[in-house]
């Protein structure tokens, strides 16, 4: 009898990429649920079943999960927003009641990386040689080397992140009040965009990385071209996060590369909206994911080191 799995937020290049590796492994009945109508979004077509779904930031949307996965007798839960990710780990133990098994990583994890100003304080006191250098008010603020960097503590898809030139526009776009709690102000850093999709599994101590360098970028952060690569020292930063941080699961990880070492912007606590370059390069992240919900070892390939990979949009008849 095939498993029942749910994709949540499948209007995302992120949750297309798991659809379609769970397509191509085939036995599985996928649902797939979005906010929005199901002729707005192409990879309903993909999908056995779709619904549409409330926002997921909600105080309510937890009991309707639960109430979903029961009545669908959901067996695998993915999801790829990250407050979404964060609320269902921090909840594991209530779908494991009803037979779901999630698909993101530990609740431990996720609610250090989740917000940035917590990551920041734990980046800058665990492994400073990566840190980005912050500012915890206008008065540190004003004697800064502009130009700094502002972004939401907890934000998405860059909203809300721009470079600031002087203080006076500091001043006039970030209240003191807001520095630290709800807007994070940094050195401004610039280099080449890396990311890094890691798995580990705190079970078996089984990990790996796959690193790639992001060649074109759309506005939302997203790497449109990118190319594999393997850099032992970045290889032993990530590896050095995932064991401190304790990692079970799969995340995403983005540097600068500066030309004079790396420099961390953030750790995604979920799949990486480059997901499919990843399995295309050898490492399945979604059937991994699964296989430590399972608490089963997983299964890695060799990575295609060199490889080049990019994406184009498609146009699909909905009705």
């Amino acid at each position: 009898m095939s498993k029942t799995v749910l994709v949540t937020a499948i209007g995302t290049a992120t949750a297309t990429a798991v659809i379609r590796a769970l397509k191509q492994a085939g036995g599985f009945r996928i649902i797939g649920a979005d906010i929005n109508h199901q002729n707005e979004i192409a990879t309903s077509l993909e999908t056995d079943d779709f619904y549409q779904f409330p926002y997921s930031t909600g105080d309510d949307y937890i009991p309707f999960a639960l109430d979903f996965c029961r009545a669908h007798h959901v067996d695998y839960y993915y999801a790829v927003i990250d407050k979404e990710v964060v609320n269902l780990a921090k909840n594991r133990s209530r779908f494991a009641e009803i037979g779901t098994k999630l698909c993101v990583p530990n609740y431990e994890f996720a609610e250090v990386c989740h917000f940035k100003n917590t990551f920041g304080n734990w980046i800058a006191e665990h492994l400073p040689e990566v840190a980005v250098k912050q500012y915890q008010s206008l008065a540190e603020a004003k004697d800064a080397a502009y130009p700094l960097f502002i972004k939401p503590v907890e934000g998405v898809a860059s909203t809300g992140c721009r470079k600031i030139e002087n203080f006076a526009e500091l001043a006039a776009a970030v209240p003191e009040t807001d520095f630290g709690s709800s807007i994070l102000v940094q050195e401004f850093v610039s280099g080449r965009n890396i990311t890094v999709d890691c798995v580990r599994n705190r079970l078996t101590g089984q990990k790996i990385q796959v690193q790639r360098k992001e060649l074109l970028r759309n506005s939302n952060g997203c790497g449109i071209a990118v190319e594999i690569f393997r850099d032992p020292k970045l290889e032993q930063i990530c590896d050095t996060l995932m064991e401190q941080l304790d990692l079970n699961g799969v995340v995403n990880m983005e540097f600068f590369d500066t030309g004079n070492g790396y420099k961390i912007i953030e750790i995604n606590p979920r799949f990486s909206a480059g997901t499919v370059y990843s399995c295309m390069a050898g490492v399945n992240t979604v059937m991994n994911a699964m296989k430590i919900a399972d608490g089963e070892p997983c299964e890695f390939g060799e990575i295609a080191v060199g490889a080049h990979f990019a994406e184009r949009y498609e146009a699909y008849r909905m009705d």
